[in-house]
């Protein structure tokens, strides 16, 4: 708005006023009566001003102008049916497809194996899409302006139980869980995206601006030393991943990038040279991806089954049947169970619902109005591409990385509890795309 606009939008009379506000009030989407206002009192202003220039006087001007307008909550009816709630119709069905494709693979490996480890997989899976629905619900009406607000809590609270996760854990296939009761979460594969979705948010608070980069490079490396401690290199890769994305987002000059390189390899030395169950852990991964770059037959168990699998699959599969050399069936390493049975066919349809998932993700934060809600829209789904290509990576040797699954195609009560989330925040955005306003962003 120029400054000779601002100047006459203070002069207008109280019959322009009036019949704004009795639009206003007709107006469902309240944080739009700010935009609302302006737009409205302009085009009055410009009617008044148009009619004065053919010779009427100010009052008989507006009177007119109110008049062309026609009746306000027939105007309002047209602002209710720009700015109203807009649903990811297409993203949700998206999303229950994908699990009807898990539920499928689950009931097909309990087929197959009668044994009890898997015998009620689907079902368990089903029970625990319960609390992760209540996650989804829960994200979703907080919303996504409110997470903003809270950023510096949400990291604070998400590496203070990261840390007791490693103190206080419970040792669940290897991996440290946080323990609350009878309820067992694994707070580290959570943790690197509620941390990402924290510095993103926090690249608008005044005070991490004031003492960049410093302030922020500690920031970044906290949770290094947190995964690298616990021995987790796929949540180190998965995070590395997404502070780029968050940098490209926040539109970080090249000083900070290179602050923020220093800083990550540092901190990567130091734990690599002063924990010794990082250091064996990473030599080992380093070499059985070696192995498996130079066509070696001397690669790990689980490397070899899985591209044996993959290549003996053919395009129909084996049919049901039993998996009894492939560990994790159902949570994992679901993907690879559904290509044995169903073949190379099965994997296609995995790939391609996955790959509509996210695509459909990226184009929608697209139209979102809000540039928070934008950038937060396109860092879920940039972790979820990053998440999914990690693991493909992973299971066919050209990234020293293994484990985690695709998201949410697997009984694994934490994945499904973190994507839904994830989802719901996302939701949450594209519900109120239409309803947020943009002048004071």
């Amino acid at each position: 708005m120029t400054r000779n606009e601002e100047g006459r939008d203070t002069k207008h009379s109280s019959i322009l006023e009036q019949f704004v506000g009795e639009v206003l009030v007709h107006v469902k989407a309240k944080q739009m009566h700010s935009e609302i206002r302006s737009e409205l009192l302009d085009h009055l202003l410009n009617e008044t001003e148009s009619g004065m220039d053919h010779g009427m006087d100010e009052a008989a001007s507006e009177k007119q102008a109110v008049r062309n307008m026609g009746d306000p909550s027939v105007v309002a009816a047209q602002f209710n049916q720009v700015h109203r709630p807009n649903a990811p119709w297409k993203l949700w069905i998206s999303v229950l497809v994908w699990i009807a494709i898990c539920v499928v693979g689950l009931f097909a490996v309990q087929a197959g194996n009668p044994q009890d480890l898997y015998r009620l997989s689907a079902e368990g899976y089903a029970w625990r899409l319960v609390p992760g629905g209540v996650a989804f619900l829960f994200a979703f009406w907080v919303g996504y302006q409110k997470l903003q607000k809270g950023a510096v809590w949400l990291y604070s609270l998400t590496l203070l139980l990261s840390i007791l996760t490693i103190f206080l854990s419970l040792s669940i296939n290897g991996q440290s869980f946080l323990s609350i009761g009878t309820i067992s979460i694994n707070m580290l594969y959570i943790s690197p995206f509620l941390v990402l979705i924290a510095l993103y948010s926090m690249t608008g608070v005044k005070f991490v601006k004031m003492h960049r980069p410093t302030l922020f490079l500690v920031l970044l490396s906290l949770p290094i030393i947190i995964y690298l401690a616990d021995g987790r290199l796929l949540q180190l890769c998965t995070y590395l991943c997404g502070v780029l994305v968050v940098g490209k987002l926040a539109g970080w000059k090249w000083g900070y990038v290179k602050w923020a390189a220093c800083g990550i390899v540092i901190t990567g030395g130091l734990c690599y040279g002063f924990i010794e169950r990082l250091r064996l852990l990473v030599n080992i991964r380093i070499e059985n991806w070696l192995h498996t770059l130079n066509g070696s037959a001397d690669i790990s168990y689980l490397q070899n089954i899985t591209q044996q699998i993959l290549r003996e699959a053919g395009w129909f599969g084996h049919g049901i049947g039993e998996l009894a050399s492939l560990p994790y069936v159902a949570s994992d390493n679901l993907s690879i169970a559904i290509i044995h049975m169903f073949g190379w066919v099965g994997g296609l349809i995995m790939l391609i619902a996955l790959t509509i998932i996210i695509t459909t993700m990226f184009r929608q934060a697209r139209l979102f109005r809000d540039p928070y809600a934008k950038g937060l829209g396109n860092l879920i789904s940039s972790m979820m591409a990053v998440h999914s290509l990690l693991y493909i990576g992973g299971i066919i040797g050209i990234v020293p990385i293994n484990g985690a699954g695709l998201p949410m195609l697997g009984s694994g009560g934490s994945e499904i509890l973190l994507w839904m989330m994830l989802l719901g925040l996302y939701s949450s955005a594209h519900w109120k795309k239409d309803m947020v306003p943009v002048l004071n962003q």
